[in-house]
């Protein structure tokens, strides 16, 4: 479609945009391959959710809750990678399997750029091979990318996840239950110390102590 610059979840979900006049059936069944491609190849959709009213009434409230998701989204993908890759004491190098790339979606907004690199680079410092808690994006590499949605699946893939997971978090109606393909593959970034410190600042939601809540009223029934 020589009119389609960019990827908006949004837009295929609800059949407007780019997507307005194609078939309901043909874009659910797009939604559904791609999320179910995150269940089947067991991919971790790590997510932060800044909630705007209680950051406006913080001592933060003129800072972009936007920078504090990433911020905290950066670590709790590090805390997935340090817990699934971890390095043994007695290691002589690193295993270059276990590092990280982050893609970020394009942009205009050159400062709002600027702005995502320096959270990134204050996080992960120059000299990577220092001790854990001297860098704490360990297993990151040494830069930050943007690609284009139009042509990186991936990035796709990744919009999808963040629709349905904001419309669950919000406890927003989805009648076709879209979110529950993928909700197993779903973590919410609690890094710390910044979790105990700002938690209460973003919005979580935990499946399996959700599932756990509801075993226990049906066992106590």
């Amino acid at each position: 479609m020589d009119e389609f610059t960019e990827f908006h979840a949004c837009e295929l979900y609800r059949g407007t945009g780019v997507f307005k006049g194609i078939d309901e059936e043909k874009r659910f069944t797009a939604i559904k391959v791609l999320l179910s491609a995150v269940r089947m190849s067991d991919l971790r959709f790590i997510y932060a959710a800044a909630d705007r009213k209680q950051f406006a009434s913080s001592p933060f409230g003129s800072g972009k809750p936007l920078i504090s998701a990433f911020h905290m989204c950066l670590l709790g993908i590090e805390d997935w990678a340090t817990a699934n890759h971890p390095q043994r004491p007695d290691a002589k190098r690193i295993d270059w399997n276990d590092v990280c790339l982050y893609v970020l979606d394009d942009c205009d907004d050159q400062e709002l750029k600027k702005q995502l690199r320096r959270t990134y680079h204050m996080l992960r410092v120059k000299h990577p091979f220092v001790p854990p808690y001297q860098n704490r994006l360990w297993h990151a590499h040494d830069a930050l990318f943007f690609a284009d949605s139009k042509d990186c699946f991936g990035i796709q893939t990744v919009d999808l996840c963040n629709y349905f997971v904001r419309m669950h978090l919000a406890e927003e109606a989805e009648p076709h239950n879209f979110y529950e393909i993928f909700a197993g593959q779903v973590l919410c970034a609690k890094p710390e110390p910044e979790w105990t410190q700002y938690g209460r600042m973003f919005r979580a939601h935990d499946p399996v102590a959700a599932n756990a809540s509801t075993k226990e009223l049906t066992d106590g029934k």
